[in-house]
This record gives C-alpha cells, sequence and structure tokens, in this order.
C-alpha cells in the first residue's frame, strides 16, 4: 500500500489481530497506544502512534512495541521494503540478544524466540488473511511485474538466499533471477549451512536474525571450513549489529532496503569474488 492508503481502519485492524493473538483473552499491557483518533485522521498523524526507525535518507520503517503474553518487546512494523514508497505491516520479534549456550537461563530463551517466532508466523498469516498489506502482497506483486518484463541472460552465477521470512526470501528470488542469477533458498541458519556445503553457491545472500543458527554463527561455521570458507556473504539485518560484525561478511545490507541497493550490493560481492579469484 502506499502510504496516503493508511487510515485508521487499516491500523486498527492490524492492532486488534496482533493483540488478540498475541494476548488472547489476557490483560493488555498500559503500553499498548490509544487508537482514539478521528476516523479521517492523516497517515502522518497516525504514524506519530509509532517509533521512526529509520535514518534520513533511508526507507521509512516504523514500529510501535505490542508485545506479547511472554515477552514485551515484540513489535508491530509498518515499512517501506524493496519496492520504494510500497509500504507493508509485519513483526519484528525483537528478541536478538546474545545468549550463549552456557548460560544459565539459555534453554529458557531459546523457547522464548521459538515461541516468538511461530506467533510472528501466525499473526502475519492473520494480516494477510483480513486484508491487511503484508510481505505477501508485495511478493505478489513483485512476482507479477517481472514476469511482464524482459529476463536478462543467465549468470552462471548461483546465489543461496538465506532467510526465515519466506515471502520476503521469495521476492528477492524473483528479483534476482529476473537478473539472471540461480537462486537457491534456505529457511533457517542450520538448512543454510547445509545448502552452501552441499551446493556451494557463488554467493549467499544471509539474514542475520534466524532460528536454529544465527547469521554470524552461519558465518563462522562456513569461514572454519575449507570447503565454504571462501564463499563470498551479504549479511542482512534491520538489527543493530558492531563494526566488527560487519566485517565478519563481504558485504552488509541493512534492511529495508529497495531493489536498487539489492543489486548494487549483490554485484559488489560478486565483482569482488571474481576479482579476487
Amino acid at each position: 500500500m502506499r502510504l496516503e492508503e493508511l487510515t485508521l481502519g487499516v491500523l486498527t485492524k492490524a492492532v486488534e489481530n496482533y493483540l488478540e493473538l498475541a494476548y488472547g483473552g489476557g490483560t493488555k499491557p498500559r503500553w499498548i497506544p490509544d487508537l482514539d483518533l478521528p476516523p479521517d485522521a492523516p497517515p502522518r498523524e497516525l504514524l506519530k502512534l509509532f517509533q521512526a526507525d529509520h535514518e534520513e535518507g533511508e526507507l521509512a520503517r516504523y514500529t510501535m512495541r505490542l508485545g506479547n503474553r511472554n515477552y514485551p518487546f515484540m513489535k508491530l512494523v509498518f515499512q517501506e521494503h524493496i519496492v520504494d514508497g510500497q509500504f507493508q505491516f509485519g513483526v519484528d520479534t525483537h528478541d536478538d540478544m546474545e545468549i550463549k549456550p552456557d548460560y544459565p537461563d539459555y534453554e529458557a530463551w531459546m523457547a522464548v524466540r521459538r515461541f516468538n517466532r511461530e506467533l510472528k508466523v501466525k499473526i502475519e498469516q492473520r494480516l494477510e488473511e483480513i486484508g491487511v498489506p503484508t510481505a505477501a502482497q508485495l511478493r505478489r506483486e513483485v512476482a507479477e511485474r517481472c514476469a511482464s518484463s524482459t529476463q536478462e541472460e543467465a549468470k552462471d552465477r548461483k546465489i543461496l538466499v538465506v532467510d526465515d521470512e519466506e515471502d520476503l526470501a521469495e521476492t528477492v528470488e524473483t528479483l534476482l533471477e529476473a537478473r539472471g542469477y540461480s537462486i537457491q533458498k534456505a529457511h533457517d541458519g542450520r538448512k543454510g549451512l547445509e545448502m552452501a556445503l552441499e551446493h556451494r553457491p557463488d554467493m549467499i545472500l544471509l539474514d542475520y536474525e534466524l532460528p536454529e543458527m544465527d547469521g554470524l554463527e552461519v558465518i563462522a561455521a562456513l569461514r572454519a571450513n575449507v570447503v565454504t570458507r571462501d564463499i563470498p556473504v551479504l549479511l542482512c539485518t534491520a538489527s543493530k549489529i558492531s563494526m566488527q560484525e560487519i566485517h565478519a561478511a563481504d558485504g552488509f545490507l541493512a534492511k529495508p532496503y529497495n531493489e536498487g541497493l539489492l543489486y548494487k550490493m549483490v554485484n559488489h560481492v560478486m565483482e569482488a569474488r571474481e576479482s579476487s579469484s
């Protein structure tokens, strides 16, 4: 949807359905924003209910902390991603704290993360079912556009896309296939590592927040294996990470990004690999 199409009705549907799944019949926390606004409130007024999580010149990303019955920091997201000016709703689990296996509460924390990820999928599926724009709509629109456009000649280059957000992974797959790349996908870190070992792609487009193994753990495992250590990695995330973590990869792509930047960074990493071969 375009920003000017955001209405109080759409926002209310998104928030109410999120809360229904996140809390059931339980008490909602006090930080839930008050949606008691005029029905014709303009989009810019509605955006004041969110926190703006983007820098000047970047694609817009707005978040609203709604939490869930087990974890208070999960967020409803309203952002433009991949296509400039095209907004969609989603959920950010916001649970990427580094908890190591030797920490006393490690298993409990892993259980919270699994719960959050399952809830995220349920909420986004519900939003799609009730007609609130999500990444699924973006995927369909990009697929229709690419189907009607001229495909570039095959480049004989394989890219492994590792992202647990399946609609976004399919959108990226569609865009890169239209540019001539051969694409494979995995939706968790461990499966991505297995596919890298088996297929030896020319590049890996790797999300940071993943189930099973996060992006940095995948990179460490890739570098430790003689078969995969030279495969270049383009790391993607909406999280704030350190320069040391960024430098673990061959390139960094901050979410949300548009398709022009996606192509630019993929070409940059590919060209750097070829020049060093």
